[in-house]
C-alpha cells in the first residue's frame, strides 16, 4: 500500500532508530526458521494438486514477439475473448480505484471480469471487482472513510528491536478478519468453478520475487483453514516491507516443513497478468492504476533523506510504466486490446499516499468516478503518445509548446 510513502516513513525512522536496529539485528536471526533451503527455493514448484494451465503474460509475450520476429505467427487460441482486469497499488488511491470502478457500473458498460489481478491495496480492490457490482457499496464505505489507524499503528522501538517493522498491522488484520467472511470466500469459490480466476501478487521475502496466489482456488481447496489462508494473501499482499511485519506461512515441498516469510510486492511488479490457458484475441485488458503515471514535481530542493525516499518512490513510478510496456506488448501478440487509466497528473495531492484525509479520498472517489462514466480509458502506454517523448538535449536552449 503505496510503496514510495512506506520507504519515506522507513527512511525517516531509520535516522532515528538506528542504534535500536543495530540491536536488535543480533536478537533477531534465525527467528523465523526453517527456512527453505536456496536450491530449492529458487526452483519453480508446482502445485500438488492438479491446477490450471497458468499462463505468465511475460512469456506469452515473449513467446508472441520471438515468432513475429522470425515471421510466424503467434498462437491464436479458439478460446472466447476475456476481459482481464489489473489492479496497482497505491495506499490513499486506491479511493480513485474504487470511485472508478463504482463509475463504470453506473456507465453500464463495466463487463464481469473474468480475471482480476492486484498488488498491494490493489488486491483489496481486485478481490472486490472481481466479485462484481454487489461489492461497489464496500468499496465506497471503506476507501472513502480509511484511517492509516485502520491499517497499522506505531511500535518503531519494539519492531525494530524484534526486527520486524516499524509498525504493527493487527488494525488491517482484524479489518480483513471482518470483511472477509466465509460469505465472501464461498462467492469466490462459486466464481472459481465458473472459470473465473483471482491472482494477488505477494513477496517472498527471502527470494525477493514475485508470488501469485490463485485466490479463487485457494477458496475453493478443501483446506480447514482456507478462509485464514485467503485472509492471509491479503494481509501479505498489503504488508509494506520494513514497515510492518511480513506474514508467515507455512509450506510443504516434497513432504518437508518450511516457513515463508510474504509481503507487499508493489517493489516488483506494479500490475501483471496471468490466465488459466493463452489470452484469446479479442480480449480486453484493463489497467486501473491507483496513483498516477509519474511523480508529482518536487517543490523546492529536497534534503538528503527526501532525495533517497524520491528516488525510490520515482523508481516504483518508472516500474509501472514498464509494466504497462510489457501488458501492452502481450496484447499485441495476442490481439487483444489494451486499456489504462491513471489519477491525472493535474491532480493536485497534499499529502502522501499513506496519509489519510477524507476530503482528499472523496476527491480521488470522484475523480475516478467522473472519468470511468466519461470512458476516459487510453489506449497506449505512458509516454508513447506523439509529443509525449521529449527528444535528446542538444544543449541548455529551449522552447517550449504554448
Amino acid at each position: 500500500m503505496g510503496t514510495g510513502s512506506a520507504v519515506r516513513l522507513f527512511v525517516r525512522a531509520l535516522a532515528l532508530l538506528v542504534p535500536v536496529a543495530l540491536l536488535g539485528a543480533v536478537g533477531c536471526a534465525g527467528s523465523y526458521g526453517p527456512l527453505v533451503p536456496e536450491p530449492l527455493a529458487l526452483k519453480n514448484w508446482r502445485n500438488a494438486r492438479a491446477a490450471d494451465d497458468y499462463r505468465d503474460a511475460d512469456a506469452a509475450a515473449v513467446e508472441g514477439l520471438a515468432l513475429a520476429m522470425q515471421g510466424a505467427a503467434p498462437e491464436r487460441p479458439s478460446d472466447k475473448p476475456i476481459n482481464v482486469l489489473c489492479v496497482s497499488g497505491g495506499g490513499k488511491y486506491a479511493a480513485f480505484a474504487a470511485g472508478a470502478l463504482n463509475g463504470w457500473t453506473a456507465a453500464g458498460t463495466r463487463p464481469t471480469f473474468d480475471v482480476c489481478t492486484g498488488i498491494s491495496s490493489g488486491a483489496a480492490v481486485a478481490l472486490m471487482a472481481f466479485l462484481g457490482p454487489k461489492y461497489d457499496a464496500t468499496l465506497g464505505e471503506v476507501f472513502l472513510n480509511l484511517k492509516r489507524s485502520d491499517l497499522y499503528v506505531w511500535q518503531p522501538v519494539r519492531g525494530i528491536a524484534a526486527g520486524t517493522g516499524l509498525m504493527s498491522s493487527r488494525p488491517l488484520e482484524k479489518l480483513l478478519a471482518y470483511r472477509i467472511t466465509d460469505e465472501v470466500v464461498a462467492e469466490l469459490r462459486a466464481a472459481h468453478r465458473a472459470g473465473r480466476r483471482l491472482f494477488i501478487g505477494t513477496q517472498n521475502v527471502f527470494t525477493h520475487r514475485l508470488v501469485v496466489w490463485d485466490v479463487g482456488a485457494v477458496a475453493d481447496s478443501d483446506r480447514p483453514d482456507a478462509v485464514e489462508l485467503v485472509r492471509k494473501v491479503l494481509l501479505a499482499a498489503c504488508s509494506i516491507p520494513g514497515v510492518v511485519p511480513p506474514v508467515e506461512f507455512d509450506v510443504v515441498v516434497n513432504g518437508h516443513h518450511f516457513k515463508e516469510l510474504h509481503a507487499d510486492a508493489g517493489n516488483l511488479t506494479q500490475v501483471f497478468v496471468r490466465t488459466s490457458g493463452p489470452l484469446p484475441p479479442g480480449s480486453a485488458v484493463w489497467v486501473l492504476s491507483a496513483g498516477k503515471t509519474h511523480p508529482n514535481v518536487a517543490k523546492g530542493r529536497p534534503r538528503v533523506i527526501e532525495s533517497m525516499a524520491l528516488a525510490v518512490s520515482a523508481g516504483l513510478y518508472s516500474l509501472f510504466r514498464a509494466d504497462c510496456m510489457k501488458l501492452y506488448a502481450l496484447c499485441g501478440v495476442t490481439r487483444s486490446r489494451f486499456h489504462l487509466m491513471a489519477v491525472p497528473t493535474e491532480f493536485n495531492g497534499r499529502t502522501s499516499s499513506m496519509v489519510f484525509d477524507r476530503e482528499e479520498s472523496q476527491r480521488l472517489y470522484l475523480t475516478g468516478y467522473q472519468m470511468a462514466t466519461g470512458a476516459a480509458w487510453q489506449t497506449r502506454p505512458p509516454d508513447t503518445a506523439p509529443g509525449e517523448v521529449p527528444p535528446p538535449r542538444a544543449g541548455t536552449q529551449f522552447v517550449a509548446p504554448e
